[in-house]
């Protein structure tokens, strides 16, 4: 185990902030995937319809991992995501895997600017996965009509949003330090 001695409370604070907002990340994009497919495909039969059939056949068919396989549907059959996305939501999965699991060893050297790249990939994934989950709520009802869907922020995304900024405050006040 590395030595937690050497490092100053304000670090210690800033990567155990940095830890739980890789998980929040993790899980408010986990929410957008595997549910609600699965509630859209529930109970539903798609009589005559050439483009929906069964969550088995349109989104299981595509891999045997549910989560993969909802991942590939959301890019292939949805377009929700690009393939950028997708390999982004699958590196953010890693990490957040490996800090939940691992975060004793991890969090004397975390270096969280070598993980700044990963949080800009993300923050673009998680607003497509959001702004797709809010057009399929609400896009088909008319009073929503003028709504530009390209710039839609959801409400995980806010969440996301708002949490990113107080942790950019705190990384500017232990900049200042």
């Amino acid at each position: 185990m590395n030595k937690i001695e050497n490092i100053s409370e304000e670090e210690v604070t800033l990567r155990l902030t940095y830890a739980g907002f890789i998980l929040i990340a993790f899980e408010l994009i986990k929410s957008l995937i595997v549910k609600p497919i699965k509630f859209f495909y529930k109970d539903t039969t798609f009589i005559g319809s050439s483009l929906f059939h069964s969550y088995e056949v349109d989104v299981m068919s595509r891999n045997k991992n549910e989560f993969e396989a909802c991942l590939l549907y959301l890019r292939d059959f949805m377009k929700a995501i690009d393939s950028e996305d997708l390999l982004t939501i699958q590196e953010l999965r890693k990490h957040r895997n490996n800090l939940a699991h691992n975060l004793v060893n991890e969090l004397p050297s975390l270096n969280i600017e070598k993980y700044l790249p990963l949080l800009e990939r993300v923050d673009k994934a998680l607003f497509n996965l959001s702004k797709h989950q809010t057009f399929i709520e609400i896009g088909a009802d008319p009073e929503f009509g003028d709504i530009d869907w390209s710039t839609l922020k959801g409400h995980e995304y806010l969440f996301f949003e708002e949490i990113l900024k107080k942790i950019n405050n705190l990384l500017k006040k232990d900049d200042k330090k």
